[in-house]
């Protein structure tokens, strides 16, 4: 299995299990009362698999930058 597979069912699996919340809208996570004039926030459980996917893809591209760079 390669690292980079790895990486991405820990990633999910740590989303999902946290309580973190994230915006609707433009996936931030939520620090404040609102973040891109919205305020409506869930869970990474309870976001569509599109944006859960986008949010998988961020961290795996930071570890993949992070790895090159620590290599």
């Amino acid at each position: 299995m390669s690292k980079t597979k790895t990486y991405k069912q820990l990633i999910d699996s740590e989303l999902r299990n946290s309580d973190q919340l994230y915006c609707c809208y433009c996936l931030s996570p939520k620090t404040g009362y609102s973040c891109c004039s919205e305020n409506h926030f869930v869970t990474f459980s309870d976001l569509y698999e599109e944006d859960q996917a986008v949010l998988i893809q961020e961290q795996i591209n930071e570890y993949e930058q992070w790895s090159a760079g620590n290599d």
